[in-house]
């Protein structure tokens, strides 16, 4: 598929990325690596959220020094939280809001909060955030979470086809 390199002229509403990384001029399809195994969630694509705050949380933690990040969204809670099972919470940092043109996207299969898009585009605009403003959005995992974690990666596994 081609680059769509102004649709944001013609957006009306927008989906919304959240980066460690400042002056991303162009997004481009990337292979993810999702350890939940949800259809769609280890597509090549970009990435966004329906909600700014999934956006932004997904940005609020970074993998250990040693070892893989593992985190998720509990969608139990309102507004939504990150739960960082392995990892470490990027305090006094900042973190990028990406708006993207939701005409580009299409839901994850199974997934109300994320959506992909297979073409690459530019950003129609980017906030600079404060990480230490959103630490609501993140929370340290709890031996609940572990478990609850543990049980769903078990399940994913077992429904993966062989």
């Amino acid at each position: 598929m081609k680059e769509e390199e102004e649709p944001c002229a013609e957006a009306t509403e927008f989906v919304w990325h959240g980066s460690k990384t400042g002056g991303i001029e162009m997004f481009e399809p990337r292979q993810a690596h999702d350890a939940g195994g949800g259809e769609g969630q280890s597509e090549k694509a970009v990435y966004a959220a329906y909600d700014p705050n999934f956006a932004i949380a997904m940005g609020l933690t970074e993998p250990p020094d040693i070892g893989e990040e593992d985190k998720f969204i509990d969608h139990q809670k309102k507004p939504l939280q990150l739960v960082l099972l392995n990892g470490k919470i990027r305090k006094g940092q900042k973190i990028y809001l990406y708006k993207l043109p939701k005409q580009l996207f299409t839901k994850v299969p199974g997934n109300e909060n994320e959506a992909m898009s297979k073409v690459g585009m530019k950003p129609c605009e980017v906030k600079e955030l404060n990480v230490d403003d959103y630490l609501h959005l993140v929370r340290i995992g709890t031996d609940e979470d572990q478990e609850w974690w543990n049980n769903h990666l078990a399940k994913a596994q077992n429904e993966t086809p062989t």
